[in-house]
């Protein structure tokens, strides 16, 4: 094992396990070992989630290091953690070897599924090639493989900082240097509200738009972003969301995944000899709100023609909590039981992202959200119903019909 100095660089390993004890002592389960560390252990960890020297990360880490012994004892924790492999001298670039989700955005399935997807990569990439500029300085925030930061740097940015808080961000680099960009690109691991630049950006990429368009925090995201990172005047891709609710009914053994009903009361009731009705009280007195594959969604019945939900302009400042009502008129007769919800995406002046259940595939790379009404609805064509959507600010939400809370 080579022998650290202050100088040396040191890059945390992609994931692990932490366990915190009653005094602060912090077990590490990783690769099949269990480390017993000492209490600073786990602010290094974070420290070095970021290459960084050894003399940094202590003078980081000094407010808490009350004394000599202090700080020999975190060096020591910091020989441990270089021993067991979870701080090493060169950076990981390569997929996890930890089956998703365990593997997070490290796992190669994550890549394969979003580069696989026969529409939504496409339509940025176009997008980026739409709205990059010859000598623009460009951010992409959460780049994953590298693809459109690779992308911004082939249609002409001067310079594109890419932000990936996974150990991707290595392996990105690598895709950069292959495809001869990789003198315009600096992969910066880590999270955007923790990042400085030396200069300010003129283009925002970000593909960090969840299944429900605001449930990954893009809003929050780029507002912070506008603020400290870019210029006055930048160009966003994507620049606006507009969610869209539709009424459907869920198959039976869809819903009962999810909704608690006297069948299962029954079941159980044999089975276990318990009566468990206060689940399916308390089930019964709220929207449910889950996600299904788009290829199964589209073979519901649709009770309604799509309406607007909400419209996000990301140019603007963050509302807390987003409050909207629509109201669904039936176009059809039938038991309305469920609200689907995708999102339509502008992310250049000609290129649009629709997660529309309808249009996607066992291929695509998404879900499509959905919300089990609290009761179902015998309705007949015509008939409005009148629905809120709250938006919290924090990646959560709730809709549910006017009047129910």
């Amino acid at each position: 094992m080579p022998k650290l100095s202050p100088d040396t660089v040191l890059h945390r390993a992609p994931s692990f396990i932490a366990e915190v004890d009653t005094s602060n002592e912090v077990k590490i389960h990783f690769e099949s070992r269990i480390l017993k560390l000492g209490h600073d252990a786990l602010g290094l960890l974070d420290l070095f989630h970021q290459p960084r020297t050894v003399g940094q990360a202590l003078t980081l880490l000094s407010p808490r290091l009350k004394g000599p012994r202090a700080a020999q004892e975190a060096l020591a924790t910091v020989v441990s953690l270089h021993q067991a492999g979870l701080l090493r001298t060169d950076a990981t670039a390569g997929f996890s070897n930890q089956p998703f989700p365990k593997g997070g955005y490290d796992a190669a399935f994550v890549h394969i599924a979003m580069l696989d997807d026969p529409v939504r990569k496409a339509a940025f990439q176009q997008a980026v090639r739409e709205t990059v500029r010859e000598g623009d300085i460009v951010l992409d925030l959460g780049t994953g493989s590298g693809i459109l930061a690779i992308t911004a740097a082939q249609a002409g940015a001067r310079k594109v900082y890419a932000v990936e808080p996974a150990g991707m961000v290595h392996l990105a680099q690598r895709i950069a240097e292959r495809n001869g960009v990789a003198d315009r690109i600096e992969f910066i691991p880590g999270w955007s509200p923790q990042l400085e630049l030396p200069e300010r950006a003129d283009v925002l990429l970000t593909d960090i738009v969840g299944n429900e368009a605001l449930d990954m925090q893009i809003w929050e995201t780029v507002q912070d972003a506008r603020r400290r990172l870019m210029t006055d005047t930048p160009r966003l891709v994507p620049g606006w969301l507009t969610s869209f609710a539709t009424l459907t009914r869920i198959p039976d053994d869809v819903l009962d995944k999810h909704r608690v009903t006297q069948a299962h009361l029954a079941r159980w009731k044999e089975m276990f000899g318990i009566d468990f009705g206060p689940m399916a009280e308390s089930d019964s007195r709220r929207s449910i709100g889950f996600y299904e594959r788009p290829e199964t969604v589209q073979t519901w019945e649709f009770l309604s023609k799509p309406t607007e939900l909400y419209q996000v302009d990301l140019h603007q400042d963050l509302i807390r909590p987003l409050e909207t009502q629509c109201t669904l008129t039936a176009d059809r007769a039938g038991e309305a039981n469920a609200i689907v919800v995708h999102f339509e995406a502008q992310l250049g002046p000609n290129a649009t992202l629709s997660t529309a259940p309808w249009l996607g595939c066992a291929r695509s790379h998404w879900y499509t959200a959905v919300w089990a009404l609290p009761e179902p609805v015998e309705i007949t064509t015509g008939q409005e119903l009148a629905y809120t959507y709250s938006y919290f600010g924090d990646g959560t939400s709730r809709l549910e019909p006017v009047g129910s809370r």
